[in-house]
């Protein structure tokens, strides 16, 4: 009698304490083809050998000698190495009998045990524990899939009640799966209508197949955000199983497309604005020569009459300049320019325009960034914001204006909005009168924005309504991206990210002004690296990933550069290139090559030239810069 082909690779253990019962079945096990290595007299013994040996089966006797008994010895297996087991017996009490099923056997043999009984049962129980080990692993690659999945999945029973939640429609709904196991869908399920506060009905039986639905969706902890819902008939091939629900938050595809309609309609708005332009320049020509004509015959009230037109002229002009701005038709001179120093530069005048009752604050980074802009440009978007902000601050107030960095990485979310990279933060924030949360999508749009009083030309202009679209234009138009926020009791803050082409970290040395050390090199982990060992140092630093915008930076930086450290290949102009370009304006710089390649010698090493060559540690990058600022100092 033989088993199939795959009963021959199969390894059974036999444990029973009687010798020659133990070995008459190992000797037809064998003559079916099964592996039979050893046989255990005890428990202990048959958990040592499968510890040992990776068995397919065991035939437990369930009485035998020793502390363990072939029930307890079954239940060891089962927890420790998920063995089966199939009992072998010739009598055993109820009470055992029992025990013996809490361990849930493959099967049972009754002492004596034929041939024809034992290989059926042998082959039943090893097919059985094949296929539930076929389960459990399918069940894990769905448990590990359901769990995996970004989106919320809640399975429902037929009758409504929560079977099982992903870890994501844990985090949607602030219900853990224990918790929620048992209850009605819509307790788990705070649904609303969206932009109502209606309670939303049960999207199982609301939703027609193959629609999705937004939501808003108020978790257990009392947040709410929307998400967008669709659900699914859970079916065996005869029977209704129950439900799944599908749940994917849609904040930042909301903020997107907000995004993405807010930039069509200021494209729009840009393009009529330049129309209206050309349109108002020709009336206003025309207004303010008639009006300083009737100025200089006139007298007395008709004098201050004229005087009035003039002056709205005047303010129609400058509403002109603000529409010639959106619309882009103004001619734009970039250059680089640091932004902690643009702000510093306008401190004083944007305090004037606050006025003297409102305060305004700095918080300047120490590590800022170069960007490539219109400084006059820059200078509008400040003096915009601020008006802004006095309009919000009717009594009195304050105004503070952050700068820093930030990384967007490109697996990051915010990649999904920015292009990866290094990006100038600049936050503008009042602690006056909070927006009305529905005008936030449109604060930048023309006339949206509150209307300002006060005096001057800068104020005539924002009067007009579009300071904030002036602004929202200006970050467009500079790679930027802007975005407003407003709380009760807190104000409104305006975040405006702006690529960086370099950095700059501002240090002061003992004795005076530190020097300056500016780092070139593309690839993004090897240079934060060196920037990281070097902030240590008492050393201004100015970093660039290319050469084109390190030489930018160096022309910018007004201050003197003593050490340029710098890769010498790079895509685009070489390294050697940037150190000969930047010598012509800065012949006292001290060179650092870096390369990877150790065959790059551009010459022979000497008073301005050095050369490392990667892998190095930074402690040596630290060592070589101190040389050759100490050979500057010397000379």
């Amino acid at each position: 009698m033989q088993a199939t082909e795959n009963s021959k690779k199969k390894q059974i253990l036999v444990v029973e304490d009687e010798g020659l019962i133990a070995v008459d079945t190992q000797r037809r096990l064998q003559r079916m083809g099964y592996s039979v290595p050893e046989i255990a007299h005890t428990g202990e013994e048959a958990l040592r050998y499968a510890r040992e040996i990776p068995f397919d089966l065991v035939l437990m006797d369930i009485r035998l000698q020793g502390t363990m008994d072939g029930v307890v010895t079954a239940e060891r297996l089962k927890e420790e190495l998920q063995v089966p087991v199939v009992y072998i017996t010739a009598h055993a009490d109820q009470e055992t009998i029992q025990r013996a099923q809490l361990t849930e056997p493959f099967g049972y043999l009754v002492k004596p045990v034929g041939d024809a009984s034992l290989r059926s049962v042998v082959q039943i129980a090893i097919h059985k524990h094949e296929m539930e080990c076929r389960v459990r692993t399918s069940e894990g690659w769905l448990a590990t899939t359901i769990n995996s999945v970004g989106a919320g999945i809640i399975a429902c029973d037929p009758l409504g009640e929560v079977v099982l939640m992903n870890p994501a429609a844990e985090q949607l709904t602030g219900w853990n799966n224990h918790d929620a196991r048992g209850r009605s869908l819509m307790d788990v399920l705070a649904l609303y209508e969206e932009g109502t506060e209606r309670h939303a009905k049960n999207p199982v039986f609301d939703l027609f197949p193959d629609e999705n639905r937004a939501y808003t969706l108020n978790s257990k902890h009392g947040s709410s955000l929307p998400v967008e819902i669709e659900c699914f008939e859970n079916r065996s091939s005869e029977d209704l199983l129950g439900s799944i629900v599908l749940l994917r938050n849609i904040s930042a595809r909301r903020e997107s497309e907000g995004r993405l309609m807010q930039s069509e309609r200021m494209e729009a708005v840009s393009r009529m604005a330049g129309g209206l332009a050309n349109e108002f320049n020709n009336m206003l020509m025309v207004v303010m020569d008639s009006s300083e004509e009737l100025y200089g015959r006139l007298s007395g009230d008709d004098r201050r009459l004229a005087a009035q037109i003039k002056q709205a002229a005047s303010t129609g002009d400058g509403m002109v300049r603000q529409l010639v701005t959106m619309s882009r038709q103004e001619a734009i001179r970039p250059e680089v320019l640091d932004v902690n120093k643009v702000v510093r530069d306008l401190q004083r005048l944007i305090g004037n325009s606050l006025g003297e009752s409102r305060t305004l604050l700095l918080n300047l980074a120490s590590r800022t960034g170069f960007v490539w802009g219109d400084r006059s440009r820059l200078k509008q978007v400040f003096l915009n914001l601020a008006l802004n902000a006095r309009a919000a601050m009717p009594g009195s107030g304050e105004l503070q204006i952050t700068t820093s960095l930030t990384e967007i990485e490109a697996q990051s979310p915010q990649a999904r909005q920015h292009a990866p990279g290094t990006y100038v933060r600049l936050r503008v924030t009042n602690n006056g009168e909070a927006a009305e949360q529905s005008a936030l999508p449109r604060i930048f749009e023309p006339f949206s924005s509150a209307k300002f009083a006060g005096e001057g030309q800068e104020s005539a202009e924002a009067v007009a309504g579009l300071g904030l679209s002036v602004v929202h234009s200006i970050i467009a138009q500079s790679g930027g991206t802007i975005r407003a926020t407003s709380e009760a009791g807190r104000g409104t803050s305006f975040d405006i990210l702006l690529p960086a082409i370099g950095t700059c970290q501002a240090s002061e040395g003992i004795s005076g002004p530190a020097p300056t050390v500016l780092l070139v090199e593309d690839e993004d982990p090897i240079r934060r690296l060196m920037f990281r060992s070097l902030e240590r140092d008492d050393l201004q630093l100015l970093e660039a990933k290319n050469a084109e915008d390190a030489e930018l930076i160096a022309q910018a930086y007004p201050d003197p550069i003593q050490v340029l450290v710098t890769d010498m290949i790079m895509p685009g102009r070489s390294g050697k290139e940037l150190a000969e370009r930047l010598s012509l304006s800065r012949p006292d710089v001290k060179v650092l090559y870096i390369s990877g390649y150790r065959h790059d010698s551009p010459h022979p090493e000497g008073e301005n030239l050095q050369m490392l060559s990667k892998p190095f540690p930074t402690s040596e990058l630290a060592r070589r810069i101190r040389l050759l600022l100490d050979d500057a100092h010397r000379y």
